[in-house]
């Protein structure tokens, strides 16, 4: 049977004696406290270097391990040297593995958990094996050493300002009488000063388990703590300093609780196949384990309130003079100079909405509108990566204001590559709301089609002909997927012939039994049509020649600003012309400024963003330009599971009433019958 000896620096009173199985060995493993005497742990690995097969070491001074040098301690050397060869473990290259190896098992979930994060340690020098993975991720790392080791009231910015610190303070951190720590008081009022500042202010902090027993917790509202490991202890220590989360990278076994990370690997080398432990060793082991990251959330419903944000901007050079501050323009010549001023300033904090509340389960969230106040013709104009950075400014905002995910409106998810780079900068998740849009648009494109009573529907399959514009991009393409399975017959129209036969052959696969046809012309078709559906970025241009359009027609325009102008639906009063749909938000929802839309009703794509919050869903849910059909059917669900529903139906001028639809439909059916 393999023995360890685990040497605490601490208490002798936490001594145990114990058999344990692992990695099918049995392992007697005896802790014994040598009270911070250095003498008593010399003599302890003096009696049982003859006997045992390894020591682990816990609590002692670790080596300080710099990219070109390790500096060991003194004491290290010494209890080394009384060993004898037999190897002592002190936990330092299982961390180096394991801990990289838990975070990216947690990052496979919470893909933006580090994204843009400061971390902050209390003291990177054990840590300081594994900061380059921190690193990798492009994190700032801010370090509490100078006040955690020496009680210097000052944080270190980044991991050359640690090494700077450990190279000219090597001689005193080599030389540290082995001695009971004192409690290191970060949430002492004579520490928060403006050199210090920069730690408090991080997003995430880092302390092992270790750590926790010296340290008096700082303020931690809203932030999230990563440990090594959690006792209930330590866990109610952390959220009674206001932590939202932790992050427990290695929940404890509960058949043995009591194995540090020197312990474990000491098992791992005396059971080792190999000469040697080493790193690829323990990551071997680790794969075979079921070791999942914890996150734990605090308990608190009167603290504990979801919020989401969303981008809005001005969809015409007439609605910057709605923006405050720019009211003076309503009737000024000088839009144009104002469009390409307002396009200058940066996104800020619009308007708070609140009272979005589920009928599923009463849960109540609220969310922040940002404004970023530039058209679709600058957003389209600048440089894709000026829009970029604009956008993840306000990602950073509205994470800094405690949102959980953020919606992309209008053409801010239309710019550059549709989000995904967004997303990978941003802090929080972004979704473009486009799967709620998608289905938004659907619904109210068969409540016209109903309403308007002239296509025949038989096995729930409209027997008429269908038609998207704009059918390659996100929404169109995912719409025409969807009506493909509803409609006897669907024309899909796009500028591109080659993504226009790409597109055909998938929805040929996709619904075989579906009549499908192609074509960069929609004027060729739009005579046969009962239900067009358009959504370009045409930015108002001509997108079909309303004359030729089936008379009953229904028209649902997706596009912001409209592709059917005022003008054109005005010369066709026998089509039913209406917006994509808008939709209401359950409870008692109040918006406190304008988005352009009337009453409380708010764009699909921004309901999206509330609902997947309503659902506790953060996540990219719809991004890029390709929508999952899986997806679309899903936020249709979660949709009717918390009571978003089609708002009335618009159209340029306001709200369709039915006597509205009903002259539309009257006047249609004369047209047809002449």
């Amino acid at each position: 049977m393999k023995e360890i000896i685990k040497l605490n620096l601490g208490s002798s009173s936490d001594n145990f004696d114990e058999i344990i199985e692992m990695n099918g060995h049995h392992i007697h493993i005896r802790s014994l406290g040598v009270n911070y005497n250095l003498d008593i742990a010399l003599d302890l690995i003096k009696r049982y270097s003859d006997e045992c097969d390894a020591f682990a070491l816990s609590g002692f001074i670790l080596d300080i391990k710099l990219k070109n040098e390790t500096l060991s301690h003194q004491m290290m050397k010494r209890l080394r040297e009384a060993a004898q060869g037999k190897p002592i473990l002190d936990g330092n290259m299982l961390r180096k593995t394991a801990i990289p190896w838990a975070l990216r098992r947690y990052l496979e979930v919470d893909h933006h958990f580090l994204s843009n994060k400061t971390i902050a340690f209390y003291t990177g020098l054990v840590q300081w094996s594994y900061l380059s993975f921190f690193e990798d991720l492009q994190c700032p790392l801010i370090f509490g050493d100078l006040y955690f080791s020496m009680g210097i009231p000052a944080s270190i910015k980044g991991i050359e300002g640690l090494e700077t610190f450990l190279k000219i303070n090597a001689p005193f951190l080599t030389r540290l009488k082995l001695e009971k720590k004192s409690i290191r008081n970060f949430n002492s009022t004579h520490i928060k000063n403006k050199i210090m500042q920069p730690f408090f202010d991080a997003d995430i902090f880092f302390i092992t388990e270790s750590q926790l027993k010296f340290t008096e917790l700082n303020d931690l509202t809203g932030k999230t703590v990563i440990v090594d490991r959690l006792n209930k202890e330590n866990e109610d220590k952390i959220f009674k300093a206001g932590a939202e989360k932790i992050l427990n990278l290695f929940p404890p076994d509960t058949h043995q609780p009591r194995l540090s990370s020197s312990v474990i690997e000491a098992i791992l080398a005396v059971t080792s196949d190999t000469r040697d432990l080493s790193e690829e060793d323990i990551l071997h082991n680790l794969q075979k384990t079921e070791i999942r990251p914890q996150m734990l959330l605090r308990n608190d419903p009167h603290t504990h309130n979801d919020r989401f944000a969303f981008i809005i901007h001005p969809l015409s050079k007439t609605q910057i003079a709605q923006i405050p501050g720019f009211d003076f323009l309503k009737k000024s010549p000088l839009l144009d100079f104002a469009e390409t001023v307002a396009s200058k300033v940066p996104g800020y904090h619009y308007c708070k909405i609140t009272g979005i509340r589920s009928e599923h389960n009463g849960k109540e969230i609220s969310g922040d509108l940002y404004l970023l106040p530039s058209t679709p013709k600058m957003l389209l104009n600048q440089p894709a990566e000026k829009v970029y950075d604009s956008l993840t400014n306000i990602c950073d905002m509205a994470y800094k204001r405690g949102a959980k995910l953020i919606g992309l409106g209008a053409y801010t998810k239309i710019v550059g590559d549709a989000g995904v780079t967004v997303n990978k900068r941003s802090p929080i998740p972004v979704t473009t709301g486009n799967s709620l849009s998608s289905a938004a648009t659907l619904w109210a494109a068969s409540y016209g089609v109903d309403k308007m009573g002239l296509v025949t529907k038989r096995n729930n399959s409209y027997q008429g002909t269908c038609m998207v514009i704009g059918a390659t991009g996100s929404i169109g393409k995912i719409c025409a997927k969807i009506l493909a399975r509803q409609w006897k017959k669907i024309i899909v129209v796009a500028p591109r012939p080659y993504k226009i036969l790409e597109l055909v052959e998938v929805l040929k696969n996709f619904s075989p039994e579906t009549e499908i046809v192609g074509t960069t012309n929609p004027n060729k078709y739009s005579s046969d049509c009962d239900l067009i559906i358009t959504s370009t970025s045409a930015q108002g241009e001509r997108v079909l020649d309303i004359d030729l359009v089936k008379p009953g027609c229904v028209i649902c325009d997706v596009s912001r600003p409209f592709d059917i102008s005022l003008d054109d639906a005005a010369k066709r009063p026998d089509i039913l012309i209406i917006a994509s749909g808008e939709v209401d938000l359950p409870g008692d929802v109040k918006i406190e400024k304008t988005i352009g839309l009337e009453g409380e009703t708010v764009y699909a794509c921004l309901a999206e963003t509330a609902l997947l919050t309503l659902e506790g869903t953060f996540e990219s849910f719809s991004i890029s330009r390709e929508l999952a059909y899986e997806k679309v059917v899903q936020i249709d669900r979660l949709s009717r599971k918390h009571g978003i529903r089609l708002s009335n139906i618009m159209g340029h001028t306001g709200i369709i009433s039915e006597s509205e639809i009903e002259t539309c439909r009257n006047l249609a059916l004369r047209k047809l019958r002449s």
